[in-house]
């Protein structure tokens, strides 16, 4: 096994192992996602706990200004936060959809993405009165009580809704397009109502949060939950188009996918 991962063998010149090797890219590139989205959370709980003592934050957002007044220095969990933002929105950046609208509603979210990460979220004296996390925020590190009182837009919050209803807009309107390419035995309906639910849900998860918190206690951690559920529904329409797509083979044989497209046209026709 050791051998195998350390070979510098090339795959053997045929064109068909080629185009597989290079299409393991894709494939790479998706599961990536898939894994930023769903870990992102659990992350954040628990390394922020467990290695800084910071507790469970009423929101993921709330991470990047994460810390005691020995931590004003370095925020720990916000390289984290950031980190995260930034490696999803160069996977989106760089991921080309089956369509020219895809790859461009993709780029949009990237860009919200690193939007997000670039401007945090945002503070005000007002909350310090109101939110005890704020105030505590404030009094343990001077310096962002001077920032959170100069005015500035929520630029964070704007551009995290945008990107999840792009990302929403991807799943409703471009998922179906590769959905040609199954083989006749594979439902394209299955798939079509699948995308189609992932685009509801990642508009409406802003309600299931609410009922989530408001069902375990955890009231005041409510937004961290709205955004919990929707990374983690972002990340299962990756998995959900992975599952799709290996089986279709689109990526690792197109001429077979392609004989799909054929025999379901003929079916058609014989139908008709």
């Amino acid at each position: 096994m050791a051998m195998n991962l350390l070979s510098n063998i090339p795959p053997k010149k045929d064109s068909r192992a080629l185009w597989q090797h290079f299409s393991k890219t894709y494939m790479s590139l998706r599961v990536g996602l898939f894994l930023l989205a769903f870990s992102i959370p659990f992350v954040l709980i628990l390394y922020g706990k467990f290695r800084h003592g910071i507790d469970f934050q009423p929101s993921m957002s709330a991470y990047f200004w994460a810390a005691d007044k020995h931590q004003c220095a370095t925020f720990p969990m916000r390289t984290v936060f950031v980190g995260y933002l930034y490696a999803i929105g160069v996977a989106l950046l760089v991921y080309r959809g089956l369509t020219n609208r895809e790859s461009l509603l993709l780029s949009a979210a990237a860009v919200c993405a690193f939007v997000v990460a670039t401007y945090p979220e945002r503070l005000s004296p007002e909350e310090a009165a109101t939110d005890p996390r704020v105030a505590q925020l404030f009094e343990n590190c001077p310096a962002v009580a001077a920032w959170a009182a100069e005015p500035a837009l929520p630029i964070h919050f704007i551009f995290a809704a945008i990107l999840f209803v792009l990302l929403a807009i991807v799943a409703w309107s471009c998922a179906k397009n590769s959905l040609e390419y199954l083989p006749p035995e594979h439902s394209r309906k299955w798939f079509t109502i699948t995308y189609k639910s992932i685009s509801i849900a990642m508009l409406l998860f802003p309600f299931v949060g609410f009922a989530v918190a408001f069902v375990f206690g955890l009231w005041s951690n409510k937004i961290f939950i709205i955004e919990a559920l929707g990374v983690l529904t972002f990340g299962v329409y990756w998995s959900v188009k992975t599952y799709e797509l290996s089986l279709s083979g689109l990526e690792r044989d197109p001429s077979e996918a392609l004989q799909h497209v054929e025999h379901q046209h003929s079916t058609e026709e014989e139908t008709e």
